[in-house]
């Protein structure tokens, strides 16, 4: 499998420290955090995607103790010929990856056959990792501009995922439910509620309990309420 490398310099304040060579190795007790770009050719994406996790990371600098690295990989898709085990295959991959939380990023899509079937924006691959999809960001995005401005949001879902949160009640917050680019449009903002799960699920990766702020997915097609904002 091929891996091709790049330095990449935070300057985020402390507890972060620099971006990794390749995923490098951590000590105990600070958090690494895996991007995983899978035969990405376009390099605005990875671009994006990185600025999103930093600035999310970077709001959150002042209630998180732990450090947090962030590593980039680069990495072959796996050969799938069959639509249908793309799935459970990158889910293998993404659990073999080292790290405390581990995100993947491919062109490849991934199809849902329960109804409504459709192509999924991310999958959750369990063992802290989830997987991003670029297919459908593509089919639905009519530029560049629009395209980046979709993933910035669906990559801070899809570390919601990761870290064991799910679909937010706030329809404007980026983890809420995304049936379709309607609903990425919406998302404007992370919820204090999510705010607080990702503080709370970052801390007790590591620790002896290992609990996250797990929210169990809601069903497709239940009514979802919106609670009013302060």
């Amino acid at each position: 499998m091929r891996t091709i490398s790049k330095e990449g310099g935070l300057t985020l304040q402390r507890p972060y420290i620099k971006t990794a060579v390749d995923g490098g190795r951590t000590e105990s007790t600070t958090l690494s955090i895996v991007l995983v770009f899978f035969d990405v050719r376009d390099k605005s994406i990875p671009v994006a995607i990185r600025r999103s996790i930093e600035e999310l990371f970077s709001s959150l600098q002042n209630e998180l103790s732990k450090p947090l690295k962030l590593s980039i990989l680069y990495r072959d898709n796996p050969p799938i010929a069959q639509i249908e085990h793309r799935k459970d295959e990158f889910r293998r991959i993404m659990q073999g990856i080292d790290g405390s939380i581990k995100i993947g990023i491919t062109e490849v899509g991934l199809w849902d056959p329960v109804p409504p079937s459709r192509y999924l924006y991310a999958i959750d691959c369990d063992n802290h990792a989830s997987l991003l999809s670029l297919h459908r960001f593509r089919q639905e995005s009519t530029g560049t501009e629009q395209l980046l401005q979709r993933l910035e949001k669906g990559i801070v879902k899809a570390l919601g995922m990761a870290c064991g949160l799910y679909h937010c009640n706030d329809q404007g917050c980026f983890l809420t439910y995304h049936l379709g680019e309607l609903d990425l449009d919406t998302n404007m903002y992370v919820c204090k509620r999510c705010r607080a799960d990702f503080v709370h699920a970052l801390q007790s990766l590591g620790t002896a309990s290992g609990e996250t702020a797990h929210r169990e997915p809601r069903r497709f097609g239940e009514v979802i309420p919106i609670p009013a904002r302060s």
